[in-house]
């Protein structure tokens, strides 16, 4: 007889989500998902609008919530005040709206 529970991805997620619960505290879990998995990370660069802090403070909110708040940097002392992101190439369009919602341009370098 074959073990479907082996099989069964959604609760070896759901394992994986204890166990970490049980390593960290509450306000630094983010649920582990297997989709999330499929796809590869890569380094993402763009050159933005972005002219100082306040405008970076525009977009941060949004970033976070996208890619964490670890995984993505502005060099406002570069000409082109690149934007370098590490997130699966799938997330460029949702980064280019991120920066359009707020009235900046980002095109991917």
């Amino acid at each position: 007889m074959k073990n479907e529970t082996a099989l069964n991805l959604t609760f070896w997620s759901g394992v994986i989500n204890y166990v970490r619960a049980a390593a960290q505290p509450a306000e630094a879990l983010t649920p582990w998902d297997f989709r999330e998995q499929i796809e590869a990370k890569t380094v993402l660069v763009f050159r933005t609008s972005i002219a100082g802090i306040t405008e970076q403070l525009m977009i941060t909110s949004g970033m976070n919530k996208l890619v964490g708040e670890n995984n993505w940097t502005i060099d406002l002392e570069d000409v082109d005040k690149v934007l370098r992101v590490v997130c699966p190439k799938s997330a460029e369009h949702k980064i280019i709206s991120i920066f359009k919602a707020k009235g900046e341009s980002c095109e991917i370098m």
